[in-house]
């Protein structure tokens, strides 16, 4: 699709503003989805400060945006501009730091920094090229003005994570609806490149994490990998088994207690499992939407707990909309959580976290604003990404993960994110791949199901180290 708007951007050696996280990033991503009017009050906790968020956006009307402490000091206001634009302003100790002039139709038109004495001293603004949108670089300290480009797409997941980690030089980033976009001047184009390029080859020449380690050809079917979570943006829900939010607490779901790692998985369960879950996947029926009054929750967060936002009183509610029990910033989005808290405001207990497009990623239990006990979690496209034990936002227990490539399923024990120990693989159509079982030597045995019903078992050590294999054919047995 390419860069089409421009949620926020901003210069890196001037500021440390996380784009990831930004409330006006998260509310101008939210208008331009479907241009409907959008107020609220929020209060945001920073770093132990509340900040109180007023702001209101609709079509042909300049923003309404105030940003204060809660000692009532300004920190980001709007001021008028000519022909209907306008500026949202950032102070630091009152004094003006920061300016984005926008268009009468909210699109963002240039960003400026000022110096201690007030004037401008670098600003950056979207021009267009014939190969997309570039940004004009200004700065009183080049000699002149730098046109910087967006750094080109990372289709290998691996890699992508590991740049967007450790790669720093870049001069500018902006916040679009293609997400987080570094924007780079040539000579930093050449860098990155070379980086991407040393990342990709240090990750293919590294061994690959497998389901047991080893280097069997057998492996190469069982990769860890197909199992990892992905971004969820727009899932949708199945609240067959949820539970009506603000029922009596003898009607809260109740976890069932964890597998101990070595313990082994019951023949008929797995069986149970897999015809439940291949029926979902095989039906792919409409997932019945929650009525107003019942809210949903999901989240699609990573590892790292999103900084938490709780609500404040909302000014004239639009449409009967439920207000959520508290606001998550993640990704540049604002995510909203109906469900239990703790005395700390922290999601606590059963809850469902929606995304801003209003579908659900996550429901289940969280503990100290995590997902900790028993929860789902879903794919973009609404189908199940993983379902079972989670413990501080990873998968940890026991579960079912269903891959995102091919639609297999992996029922069995999970331990930070990729399965480990007792488990069992079985396609989309039902068929088993694989059987793994741990003895108590700590020795592995790995029953491989081949396409011509020969069973191929092979026992490593408990360093995954292959000792000793079998053949056994099914059609003579």
């Amino acid at each position: 699709m390419g860069i089409k708007y421009f949620y926020n951007f901003c210069i890196s050696k001037l500021d440390d503003l996380d784009l990831e996280g930004d409330i006006l990033s998260a509310v101008r991503k939210s208008y331009f989805n479907d241009f409907d009017k959008i107020r609220d009050k929020i209060t945001y906790n920073s770093e132990g400060e509340y900040h109180l968020y007023d702001y209101c956006i609709e079509k042909d009307k300049p923003l309404k945006w105030t940003v204060s402490m809660s000692d009532g000091t300004v920190l980001q206001d709007v001021t008028e501009a000519d022909g209907g634009r306008y500026h949202i302003c950032f102070y630091k100790d009152s004094k003006l730091i920061k300016r984005l002039l926008f268009s009468r139709l909210h699109t963002l038109l240039r960003v400026e920094y000022t110096d201690e004495s007030g004037a401008i001293c670098a600003s950056l603004e979207p021009r267009k090229l014939r190969d997309g949108l570039c940004l004009l670089y200004k700065d009183k300290e080049l000699p002149r003005a730098l046109v910087l480009k967006d750094a080109p797409g990372i289709a290998d997941e691996k890699v992508a994570e590991r740049v967007r980690a450790e790669f720093t030089d870049y001069t500018a980033v902006a916040s679009t609806n293609e997400g987080i976009v570094l924007y780079l001047s040539e000579d930093q184009l050449n860098s990155y490149n070379s980086f991407v390029s040393q990342v990709e080859k240090e990750i293919n020449e590294a061994p690959e994490q497998t389901f047991i380690y080893g280097n069997s050809p057998l492996l190469d079917k069982i990769n860890a990998k197909d199992f990892n979570v992905k971004r969820n943006l727009s899932s949708s829900l199945d609240i067959t088994q949820a539970r009506e939010f603000g029922k009596p607490a003898a009607q809260k779901v109740t976890e069932e207690p964890k597998a101990e790692e070595n313990e082994e998985i019951d023949d008929k369960s797995i069986e149970a499992v897999v015809r439940a879950i291949a029926q979902v996947q095989v039906n792919k029926e409409p997932v019945e939407e929650a009525q107003s009054e019942e809210p949903d929750i999901n989240e699609p967060e990573t590892a790292i707990a999103e900084p938490a936002i709780e609500t404040d009183t909302v000014e004239e509610p639009e449409n009967d909309i439920i207000k959520p029990d508290k606001l998550v910033m993640a990704d540049g989005a604002m995510y909203k959580y109906y469900g239990e808290l703790d005395d700390n405001g922290n999601r606590s207990g059963y809850g469902r976290t929606l995304t801003d497009l209003g579908k659900t990623a996550y429901e289940g239990c969280y503990e100290n604003d995590k997902r900790s006990g028993k929860g789902s979690y879903y794919y973009k496209d609404g189908s199940l990404c993983y379902s079972g034990d989670w413990l501080e936002n990873a998968r940890h227990g026991v579960g079912v993960g269903i891959s995102a490539r091919d639609g297999s399923m992996h029922i069995g024990h999970w331990k930070n994110n990729v399965p480990e120990g007792n488990g069992v693989r079985v396609s989309a159509d039902g068929v088993v791949k694989f059987v793994c079982k741990e003895l108590p030597d700590g020795k592995t045995v790995l029953t491989n199901y081949t396409d011509d019903d020969t069973l191929v078992i092979s026992i490593y050590d408990k360093d995954g180290n292959k000792i000793g294999e079998k053949t056994v054919s099914l059609i003579n047995f």
